[in-house]
């Protein structure tokens, strides 16, 4: 993270102030206050938002509601560009995207952010609203721990003393976004999506409205089956029917107008994606089997060949759009980077998707090995690159929780900010039953990606279950061994099951420890001291009971009845009916699966 100054969390730990700062600013004291929150009458949505945000946080940590209002007054919270904050000499040009500065200046606290307007939708500079969540967390001692109210952890408050502050913070990476965490609602829920809230609170961006970066298997977006089915030429010779031959000059004539054309009938999108439909099956023909190699494992890789398709379109749509990016993935097997120099085009964003390091792969040893090297080696390649993973996500239908991968964790983030790269699109854990830590820590990082990964736990974990919090703790190591045990020994050849919480993993990782699973889990809510503790404890229980309900149908549970999480099948079916829109389970792109634990590589039943 980016920082003239780093005050870290004033309730945690001492605060330094240099020998000239001013004196304390004490909000609230004895149950009045006589600050007021002011902002500009043009002021952004999003400032606005903020002082909505301000104004009801400080009233639940100290029952005390600031006005809000946009008449100057003094002793005041100064939220946004505006002429007090000039006058101030707080200047937002100078930050770069998203970022903001906290500063006191006398009686007066000003947060002011980067909230520059952008023709490009999900481009809208939120620096002021990101700089009061930072301000809500870092002196109120405010927490989003897990989406809607029963996430929400706000300390009382008898007073609320700000120390002198001179913070000035931005983002270790422009582009973020934290992906399949249900911030898409299912259409027939109409309320408002509590993950895409949440997300904003986290300073992260939702790809529920639209990404920062449009990318996709966009092959028959831009060039349609019915131009393939009148020039039969244009197809991959001896490969997958839905892949044509990137080196045919007239593919990529027509593929570059298809990419004009959409980007030309979308004003408001900033970029289209140019990737490869899904998969293998390139073309091998003489030209294209002139530019195939092995990657480090030996195994055949096409990248060459896509990233000349790249260059080669994105001249032609340069022509007309050269400030629009095209997104093209780097993956499956292009997704190592060439071993001789290539030049990307300065309109091209490579989206690096490791494939190799889906479902934890990265806790293979020759994975983790290879990851600095392949990250600097793409990193010199183009400066232009965003890093997509399902790193620690994998496909768990049946309520059997996923740890939270906490070697991949510090080991990832950490890396991609070393290396200079731009932007991160991570998949998250859609149950947020189980998956609330590791969501958190994804979040955390891609604003600051140091932060320390085992503190952000344990402060998630106390927070979120209070005195159980240590039995919650052994309950996710017990699964974290286990798992990561499985995948260290997993061969590195990819395969689609590898990312799978089918049958196999179900009995090697959740069945042996099941009844230690079950006893610290009751151990914990045994020991909840408030409702909301108590909820955030059922959410994850309503993971373990689908767990329990399917494993007994599996076979896999001897004497299951003499469980606390055993349901009849009336019981069951209920349960499933009253968390139909429930965050706690998982869905899969909008989908809830309730079928039984399936063998091998899901295939969309």
């Amino acid at each position: 993270m980016n920082r003239t100054l780093h005050l870290w969390l004033v309730g945690l730990g001492c605060v330094p102030v240099c020998s000239t700062a001013r004196a304390d600013l004490t909000l609230v004291a004895d149950g009045r206050s006589g600050y007021v929150i002011y902002h500009a009458p043009e002021a952004p949505e999003s400032v606005q938002q903020a002082a909505v945000e301000l104004q009801r946080v400080i009233a639940l940590a100290t029952g005390v509601e600031l006005p809000r209002q946009t008449a100057l007054a003094s002793p005041m919270i100064c939220l946004g560009a505006n002429a007090p904050a000039a006058e101030a000499g707080i200047d937002p040009r100078a930050l770069p995207h998203d970022g903001f500065r906290i500063v006191t200046r006398g009686d007066d606290l000003f947060i002011v952010g980067n909230d520059s307007t952008s023709p490009w939708r999900a481009w809208d500079g939120r620096g002021t609203l990101f700089g009061v969540y930072d301000f809500l967390e870092r002196v109120v001692g405010a927490r989003w721990l897990l989406p809607d109210e029963v996430g929400e952890d706000i300390p009382s408050l008898q007073q609320l003393v700000v120390p002198p502050l001179d913070v000035t913070e931005a983002p270790d990476f422009e582009i973020r976004h934290l992906a399949d965490v249900q911030d898409r609602r299912p259409p027939q829920d109409t309320r408002p999506s509590a993950p895409a809230l949440w997300l904003t609170r986290q300073r992260v961006n939702s790809t529920s409205a639209t990404r920062m970066l449009n990318h996709w298997h966009s092959w028959d977006t831009h060039i349609k089956p019915e131009a393939l089915q009148q020039h039969p030429e244009w197809l991959a010779v001896d490969g997958d029917p839905n892949k044509y031959c990137t080196t045919n000059p007239n593919v990529v004539r027509a593929f570059a107008e298809g990419a004009t054309q959409w980007l030309s009938s979308r004003p408001d999108q900033r970029s289209t994606a140019i990737s490869p439909s899904d998969g293998g099956g390139f073309c091998k023909c003489e030209r294209c089997r002139a530019l195939l190699r092995d990657d480090p494992h030996g195994r055949p890789s096409y990248t060459l060949a896509i990233l000349g398709f790249y260059n080669e379109v994105a001249r032609l749509v340069a022509q007309t759009h050269p400030d629009r990016p095209l997104a093209g993935y780097v993956y499956y097997n292009y997704l190592y980077p060439p071993a001789e120099p290539v030049a990307m085009e300065p309109n091209v964003t490579l989206v690096w998707a490791p494939l190799n390091y889906y479902g934890w792969g990265l806790q293979k040893p020759a994975y983790r090995d290879e990851f600095d090297r392949v990250t600097g080696q793409w990193a010199a390649v183009t400066p232009n690159l965003v890093y997509h993973n399902y790193s620690t996500w994998m496909r768990s239908f049946n309520g059997a929780p996923v740890p939270p991968g906490l070697d991949i964790l510090k080991l990832e983030l950490p890396t991609l900010r070393r290396h200079g790269i731009r932007g991160v699109e991570m998949v998250g854990l859609g149950a947020w039953g189980y998956g609330g830590p590791t969501n958190y820590i994804l979040a955390k990082q891609m604003w600051d990606a140091e932060v320390d990964v085992d503190a952000l736990l344990h402060e998630w974990l106390q927070r979120a279950y209070g005195p159980g919090w240590e039995s919650m703790d052994r309950l996710y190591r017990l699964l974290e061994a286990r798992m990561k045990a499985r995948k260290e020994q997993e061969t590195i050849i990819y395969r689609g099951v590898q990312y799978e919480v089918n049958y196999d993993v179900i009995a090697d990782v959740h069945r042996p420890i099941f009844p230690e699973m079950e006893r610290l889990y009751l151990e914990a809510l045994s020991r909840a001291e408030t409702p909301k503790q108590r909820q955030r404890l059922e959410m994850l229980g309503e993971n373990l009971v689908m767990l329990h309900y399917n494993m007994r149908q599996a076979g896999m549970l001897e004497e299951p009845e003499r469980s606390i999480l055993y349901r009849s099948e009336e019981a069951y079916s209920r349960l499933l009916a009253d968390t139909e829109f429930s965050l706690a389970l998982y869905r899969d792109h909008g989908r809830r699966f309730t079928g039984p634990i399936w063998k091998g590589e899901w295939n969309g039943q």
